[in-house]
């Protein structure tokens, strides 16, 4: 079975990487100032590009965070720009 197969190939090939070395990281951002005042301008057509009027005070907080395959909860790192 395909299944069986990739999980003996992954064991052999990468089983000497333990769980608490195997890490999943996500990023997530929110845009702050973006308000009312903004005003889109463009075709309806998606291959064509639209333009953004409006304020240009936003700013980003982007926030990270990571768990270990063993389960450990890595501690979150928050960037202000």
């Amino acid at each position: 079975m395909a299944v069986n197969w990739y999980f003996d190939i992954r064991e052999s090939e990468y089983g000497w990487i333990k769980p608490e070395n195997t890490v999943n990281v996500d990023e997530g951002g929110i845009m702050a100032g973006f308000g009312l005042d903004s005003l889109v301008i463009g075709s309806s057509d998606p291959r064509r590009k639209a333009f953004l009027k409006g304020s240009q005070s936003r700013t980003w907080t982007t926030f990270i965070e990571a768990v270990t395959a063993d389960g450990r909860l890595l501690k979150p790192g928050i960037i202000f720009k």
